[in-house]
C-alpha cells in the first residue's frame, strides 16, 4: 500500500502552485450529465481519484465517457438508456455517488431507481434524509431496501413544490436541483447551499436551458423545462486545494503563490490568515501568502459558505499547532471532523477536543511520526505537520488524499518539500 515519506523540518518554502479545477464542482456537473441527451464537455477537469470513480460510475450505467488527460477535459455522451441501479461497490468510496440519485430520478421519473447509500470520508453522521424528503416533496416515494439500497420513483412524474432544507446541505441542494429542473411546474427551494461549487452548477444548468433564479439569499425558484441542451463548461478552480498550499507557506514561514484561483472563494479563509499574521497579496486570479511575521493564535468557527469552510478546518489545525499561544476552533458541520487531531498529537501537537471545540496550544517543535490518514482533508493536515516536523514521518492510507489532490507529491516536490511516495 502506498505511503508518503516526509523529512523535515522544511523551512521558508517558496514557490508557485497552479490550482486545478474544483473536484466538488466537477463531480456534480458530471452527475448532471445524465439529464442531457447528446454530448456535454467539461474543461479544467481535476483528474483525481474521485473524478475517475465518477467516470466508472457513469460508464457502468451506459454513459460514454471520453477523458483527455493532456487537455484536462471530460466529454460525456448519452445515446443509450441508462441502467437504473447503482451498486454499493461503485459508491462505497465516494459520497458524491448519491448525486446520481437526483439525476436519474430527474431523467427517469416514473421508473424505479436503485442507489446504494454512499461512502466517502468518515466525518460522522452524513445521512441522505434531507435528499429523500426533498424528492418526496416533488412526488417521489422511497423505500430503504436490505443491504442499504434506496428504491425511489415518482409513478405520476415529478411535480414542482416548495421545500425547505432543515439544515444546509451541499449535496442535498444539488440533488434537489437535478430532480426539479425537468419536473412539471415550479419549485421553490429554501435554505440551500450557496457554496461556489453549487453556484457554478446553477450557472451551468441555466446556460443549458434551465430556468433557475435566486429569489432570496438562500432561496431559488426553478421552472421545469422539457429539455436541456449540452454545452461546454469550464470548471471553477478548487478553493480547498488553494488554501491547502497557502498553508504550506504559512507553516514553513515561507512565501507561496497560488495561481488560477478566484480570491472571492476564500474570503473568510484569507481573513483568518491575515489575523494570524500572514501577509496576503491578491492579484486578479492569484494569491500570494508571505509568513514574514510572528504568527498569532486565533478563535474561529466553521460554517456554510461564506463562513470558514469545514474542509479547511483540519488544514488550519495543523498550522495552529506551530503558532505560539492558545487557539480555538469550533466545528459546526460534521461531528467527526477532528480526526487529524490524534495524528498531529503523535507529532507532539497539543490539541484538546471537547464536544465541538478544539483547543490548540502551539508548540516550538513538532517531531516526525508514523501516522495514518482517515479522510481526504486529514491527509493534507498530516502532511503539513510532517513538513514542519523535525525528523522523518511516514503517512499511511494516502489514497484518501489522492481522492482530492491531483499530482500531490510532485507539486510539493516542486516547492522544495522533502517528500517521496513509497510502497
Amino acid at each position: 500500500m502506498k505511503q508518503y515519506l516526509i523529512k523535515g523540518p522544511n523551512k521558508g518554502v517558496s514557490g508557485t502552485v497552479d490550482i486545478e479545477g474544483a473536484k466538488n464542482s466537477c463531480l456534480v456537473l458530471m452527475a448532471s450529465s445524465i439529464l442531457f441527451e447528446g454530448k456535454v464537455t467539461f474543461t479544467n477537469v481535476p483528474l483525481v481519484k474521485d473524478v475517475l470513480t465518477m467516470v466508472k460510475l457513469l460508464s457502468a450505467i451506459n454513459s460514454k465517457v471520453i477523458i483527455s488527460e493532456k487537455k484536462k477535459t471530460v466529454t460525456i455522451i448519452n445515446k443509450k438508456r441508462h441502467k437504473l441501479a447503482i451498486h454499493h461497490k461503485l459508491v462505497s468510496t465516494m459520497r458524491s455517488g448519491c448525486l446520481l440519485m437526483g439525476s436519474l430520478l430527474g431523467k427517469y421519473q416514473k421508473k424505479n431507481i436503485y442507489v446504494a447509500k454512499p461512502g466517502g470520508c468518515s466525518l460522522g453522521m452524513r445521512g441522505i434524509d434531507f435528499h429523500i424528503a426533498g424528492f418526496k416533496a416533488l412526488g417521489a416515494k422511497s423505500v430503504l431496501k436490505k443491504g442499504g439500497y434506496v428504491n425511489i420513483s415518482a409513478k405520476k412524474g415529478l411535480v414542482g413544490n416548495k421545500f425547505k432544507f432543515p439544515k444546509i446541505s451541499v449535496t442535498g441542494t444539488s440533488n434537489l436541483i437535478m430532480a426539479s429542473v425537468l419536473a412539471k411546474g415550479k419549485s421553490v427551494l429554501h435554505n440551500i447551499s450557496v457554496e461556489p461549487e453549487n453556484i457554478d452548477f446553477i450557472n451551468w444548468l441555466n446556460k443549458c436551458g434551465a430556468k433557475i433564479k435566486f429569489i432570496g439569499k438562500r432561496t431559488i425558484q426553478i421552472k421545469g423545462v422539457k429539455k436541456l441542451f449540452g454545452r461546454e463548461h469550464k470548471i471553477i478552480p478548487d478553493r480547498i486545494e488553494a488554501f491547502s498550499y497557502l498553508c504550506v507557506g504559512a507553516i514553513t514561514r515561507g512565501k507561496i503563490t497560488v495561481k488560477n484561483i478566484n480570491p472571492k472563494y476564500l474570503y473568510s479563509e484569507l481573513q483568518v490568515l491575515k489575523k494570524i499574521g500572514c501577509k496576503i497579496d491578491i492579484n486578479n486570479n492569484s494569491i500570494t501568502l508571505n509568513a514574514i511575521k510572528k504568527l498569532k493564535p486565533i478563535k474561529i468557527k466553521t460554517g456554510p459558505f461564506p463562513s470558514y469552510a469545514t474542509d479547511n478546518m483540519p488544514i488550519l489545525m495543523a498550522l495552529l499547532t506551530t503558532v505560539e499561544g492558545k487557539s480555538k476552533i469550533e466545528e459546526t458541520i460534521f461531528s467527526n471532523r477532528y480526526m487529524a487531531a490524534m495524528e498531529l498529537q503523535r507529532m507532539g501537537g497539543k490539541i484538546k477536543i471537547k464536544s465541538k471545540i478544539a483547543t490548540i496550544i502551539g508548540v516550538k517543535k513538532l517531531y516526525g511520526a508514523d501516522c495514518i490518514s482517515s479522510d481526504l482533508r486529514t491527509t493534507f493536515s498530516i502532511i503539513l505537520g510532517a513538513i514542519a516536523a523535525v525528523g522523518e514521518s511516514r503517512i499511511s492510507r494516502v489514497y484518501h488524499g489522492e481522492r482530492g489532490y491531483y499530482n500531490l507529491v510532485n507539486k510539493l516536490k516542486k516547492l522544495g518539500i522533502n517528500i517521496k511516495s513509497i510502497s
